[in-house]
């Protein structure tokens, strides 16, 4: 087996004029496909009132929801270009650069704490999270919602090969299972009262889901070594049928944790 190839989900390290407009926009798109806005539904619901912050804010969407239901919200994110796209989208809202184990609060200064598909990125999520109970006052809470790639199924010619496929996506991650992990790693860093749902993420057509699983998938288990360039055109080619005939369908689990600062 070769090396496991770690894909870059942000644009850390790319300056916003070499970004792509289309990649951004596609961003934007996501945040209205039904799954997702449910996701972000129930983390909004699990937050109590007060000031906060959305630890990996992206484009800025959630930032401007909670901030429009009288809740008080901070984007952060590590990438320069997220930041700057979410200010230029929501200019009456706050985001500011920064990284999940060095937030720019005081102690014990918010209410409430929220992250969304970004724990799979962190390589160190316990330190992360020793950050979130040092911002949150006592009784403040933490809402953690994250897949666990290895959840993923999908209708396909060749389930080994797709099996295969997702493994190796999942791998290529900081921290592919990071919504199974998530109730053990807060519990780890001393928060209490822990909760989780699960909610399922479904699609049943291709299009969708391309640009940010489909490829990628497809691109880190050829450089792993797992699956052949041939094997890999054939299984993308399987599932462009089945989106054709009409039954193509994929889906995960989103895990929304819960936890609250003793």
């Amino acid at each position: 087996m070769g090396r496991v190839t770690r894909i870059v989900w942000d644009f850390d390290d790319i300056d916003a004029a070499a970004t792509p407009q289309a990649h951004l926009d596609y961003l934007e798109k996501t945040e209205a496909f039904p799954p997702l806005a449910a996701v972000r539904e129930h983390t909004y619901a699990a937050l109590p009132p007060g000031r906060g912050v959305d630890v990996g804010c992206g484009r800025g969407r959630a930032v401007a929801d909670l901030t429009a239901l009288g809740r008080p919200a901070v984007g952060v994110d590590r990438s320069d270009t997220m930041v700057r796209s979410a200010r230029k989208r929501f200019p009456a809202c706050e985001f500011t650069t920064g990284d999940a184990a060095a937030l720019p609060f005081e102690d014990g200064s918010l209410d409430w704490y929220r992250a969304e598909r970004t724990y799979l990125h962190i390589a160190d999520p316990l330190r992360a999270l020793a950050e979130a109970r040092r911002v949150l006052r006592p009784g403040g809470t933490a809402v953690v919602a994250d897949q666990d790639f290895d959840s993923t199924v999908m209708a396909s010619p060749d389930p080994a090969l797709t099996r295969t496929v997702v493994t190796a996506l999942t791998d290529s991650m900081a921290d592919g299972r990071a919504g199974t992990r998530m109730p053990a790693l807060l519990a780890g860093a001393g928060f209490t009262d822990v909760t989780v749902h699960a909610l399922a993420l479904a699609f049943s057509s291709l299009p969708p889901v391309e640009p940010l699983l489909i490829e990628p998938a497809e691109a880190v288990a050829v450089a792993a070594g797992v699956v052949s360039e041939a094997e890999a055109r054939a299984w993308r080619g399987g599932l462009e049928r089945l989106d054709r005939e009409g039954t193509f369908v994929v889906a995960m689990t989103m895990f929304v944790t819960t936890g609250r600062r003793p």
